[in-house]
């Protein structure tokens, strides 16, 4: 799974109230974004890496995914 299609069904998953699903596709996408990091890539899936980590970051938020 692509990091666009996990970022994708996180969204949609926080549309449908599936916030459970949505907390683990968010986690993948981070997963994703650190091993993209540590390999010293800055480029992926049509945008650079600190992109997808700023859109992933805001998602969480905007969920509520974050603890208190």
């Amino acid at each position: 799974m692509t990091i666009k299609e996990k970022f994708k069904l996180g969204k949609q998953s926080v549309k449908e109230g599936n916030l459970t699903l949505a907390d683990r596709m968010f986690d993948m996408c981070i997963v994703h974004l650190s091993k993209a990091s540590l390999r010293g890539e800055s480029y992926m899936e049509g945008a650079t890496v600190n992109l997808w980590k700023t859109r992933v970051w805001t998602e969480i938020e905007k969920a509520g995914l974050l603890p208190e």
